[in-house]
Order: structure tokens, then C-alpha cells, then sequence
């Protein structure tokens, strides 16, 4: 009986797997089934790991909490190696063969979100140099995560970035649970360029970018009128239902249950408005205590379920696991990051001078 659970639960799971695939990059798959059951053991393996893993507080055991769930949800998904290949753009892919880029690890954190009823919002952003020239496309997310006061937290994380960039390589958290601010001091100046405006209305990043944002609504450019030869009527609705189309989606992220049924292009900017309040409200960072310690929590969790070592061992273990991220992180800020008053939670642990030692 056990072992026909255990098959229904794989198959559920590729099911839904399949779901998350075709919801992004369409019907076609090109995976035979077995490596979508290689994906899917993977997928119920981490399951089983949340499932065991027990957290010690003050000789206290009890479950992760939303946080630590959180921490060890963008482990799993952020603890691949950043390759560019045909399979690393998918879920299935990013599974089967522990390397990913942006698109793979925001489809399987969609996937891992939505199955542990974690608020996630998928996000666009075009990428420039350092010449303000464009490169691309770049995809990352936002989360609402509670504290461990119950207080919720939407914020931003990038695996791209934390992600390991070989095999040697370990992962980072300059990325994780920060102000979505502070990811354009990252070297890839995520800038919202206004060429395609849809992309405004899933990003909040500051107040000035959230008013352009409105300004592009009733805005006519001169060579979107000659390609599309619509009026200029014509493109400001298609503004309008662009914007209508990303609320139903910051809706369902911020679950405010808002009826967008009969509203007006007024009423819609005010909706917008009430999102962008909203998310102002819930939009503050950790405390980096309580972050340092979910992480620690997590790892050494996580090494008492695989590794069966004690409570101490895994702890210092944990410990040292941290300190390794530490100097990987401050690596990262004096390479790439422009140290100016981010926000991030290593930034701060390093401007306290907590990590002077490790040096």
C-alpha cells in the first residue's frame, strides 16, 4: 500500500510538474517521461526533507517556520550552477541537471511557492551595462514571507545572482529577501527602460519609476503609432488593459481581493495606487539576526536529517557553511556591488564589521 502511495504521489507530482512547464514555455515538451520522473523524485525527495527536518530552540523542537521554510525553498532552488543551455531556461531541465539561469530557477520557485501557498510574483526587467547599453532580458521575483512575529515581508530575491557560477562554487545570499532598490546596484543595472511599459506594472521599485509608470499610461510614442498604425485612442486603451491585465496579477500576489469589474482608467490608476500603498506598508526588510539565524537553523537542520550528526556537530558545521557564504558575499559586494548604502543582508552584516575576521 505503501509503495502505491508513494507512485500516486510521483505521479501527482509530474502532473503538476508538466502544469508549471507548459504554463511558461508551452505545450511543447521535449522531455521523455523518464526524466520528468528524475524531475519528480527530486521534487518528492525535498518534500520528504522539509517534511523531517526539526528546528532546536532552547532544547525545543518544532517545525521550520515560515522564514526558515522560505531559506530552504531558495537553497534548493538558487544552490544550482548558473549555465546557459537549452535545458537550464525550464523547470524540468533546471531539475534534471542542477544547472539553471533566471528563467529556471524562477519556474521552479513558482512551482515550490505555489505548492507551500507562498505568495511569489514572477518579474521582468530589461538589463543594461555599464554603458547603459541593453544586453537582455532579466528574470527574478518577489515573495511575502512572514516573520517570526507573524508580520509579513514582500521582498525581492535574484538567484541568478546567489547562484554558484561553477562547480566549486558556493551559494551566496546578496540577493536574498532585499529592497528591489537595491538590485540596481548589482553590476547588471536591472533599469526599467520604458520600451515595453507592461513590464512597469509588475515592478515597484521606487516612487519616481511608480509615477512614470503612470505618465506612460496616457503617453503616445511616435513609433509605436507608426508600427501599430492604431490612433492614438486606440493605443492608450491597449496602456490601459495592459495595466488591467498585470493588477488581476499583483492582486492575486497581494490576495487584497480587489473587483476590477466596470472600473474606469481612473479607478484603475487608483487600484494601482492602493497596490503600491500596499505593498509600501509590507515591503521592510528582516531583521538581520533573525535572518542570519533562519539560515543557520536551516543548514544545520538539513545536516542532521542527511548526515544523522548531532545537534553540535551540525550546528558547527552550519556555522562554518555560513562563514564560507560570508566571504563569498563580500566578494561579491567589492566586485560588483556598488557599496553606497545598500540594504542587503550581507551589506549590513559586513558594514557592522561583524565579518572583519574573515577576511
Amino acid at each position: 500500500m505503501e509503495q502505491l502511495n508513494n507512485q500516486f504521489e510521483l505521479e501527482n507530482i509530474k502532473k503538476k510538474l508538466l502544469m508549471t512547464y507548459t504554463r511558461y514555455n508551452g505545450d511543447n515538451v521535449p522531455y521523455t517521461d523518464e526524466e520528468l520522473s528524475k524531475a519528480a523524485i527530486q521534487i518528492k525527495n525535498f518534500f520528504n526533507q522539509l517534511n523531517n527536518m526539526v528546528i532546536y530552540d532552547d532544547n525545543m523542537s518544532r517545525k521550520l517556520n515560515n522564514l526558515e521554510l522560505f531559506v530552504a525553498i531558495y537553497e534548493f532552488v538558487a544552490d544550482r550552477v548558473y549555465v546557459e543551455q537549452d535545458t537550464s531556461h525550464d523547470i524540468i531541465g533546471t531539475l534534471i541537471t542542477n544547472k539553471g539561469v533566471c528563467q529556471g530557477y524562477c519556474q521552479l520557485m513558482s512551482f515550490l511557492c505555489e505548492s507551500f501557498n507562498i505568495p511569489f510574483l514572477y518579474k521582468n526587467s530589461e538589463t543594461f551595462d555599464e554603458n547603459k547599453n541593453p544586453i537582455g532580458s532579466h528574470g527574478n521575483f518577489e515573495v511575502i514571507v512572514r516573520d517570526e512575529n507573524g508580520f509579513y515581508h514582500c521582498l525581492h530575491c535574484d538567484p541568478t545572482i546567489d547562484s554558484p557560477k561553477h562547480e566549486a562554487d558556493i551559494l551566496g545570499f546578496n540577493a536574498f529577501l532585499i529592497h528591489d532598490s537595491d538590485i540596481n546596484r548589482y553590476y547588471h543595472k536591472q533599469i526599467l527602460s520604458g520600451n515595453n511599459i507592461s513590464i512597469f506594472y509588475s515592478n515597484f521599485l521606487d516612487e519616481q519609476s511608480f509615477e512614470h509608470s503612470i505618465s506612460l499610461l496616457s503617453q503616445v510614442n511616435p513609433n509605436e503609432q507608426m508600427t501599430s498604425r492604431k490612433t492614438e485612442e486606440e493605443i492608450i486603451n491597449g496602456h490601459f488593459n495592459k495595466l488591467k491585465n498585470n493588477l488581476f496579477e499583483l492582486n492575486n500576489f497581494f490576495r487584497l481581493n480587489i473587483d476590477f469589474n466596470g472600473l474606469d482608467n481612473s479607478q484603475l490608476i487608483g487600484a494601482y495606487r492602493t497596490m503600491y500603498e500596499y505593498y509600501n506598508s509590507i515591503a521592510q526588510l528582516f531583521s538581520s539576526d533573525e535572518l542570519k539565524q533562519a539560515i543557520k537553523n536551516v543548514k544545520t537542520s538539513e545536516f542532521m536529517y542527511q548526515y544523522h550528526l548531532s545537534f553540535a556537530d551540525a550546528s558547527m558545521q552550519s556555522q562554518q557553511i555560513f562563514e564560507q557564504r560570508m566571504t563569498k558575499s563580500i566578494y561579491q559586494q567589492e566586485k560588483y556591488w556598488e557599496n553606497d548604502g545598500g540594504k542587503s543582508f550581507m551589506f549590513m552584516e559586513v558594514k557592522s564589521g561583524s565579518s572583519s575576521t574573515m577576511k
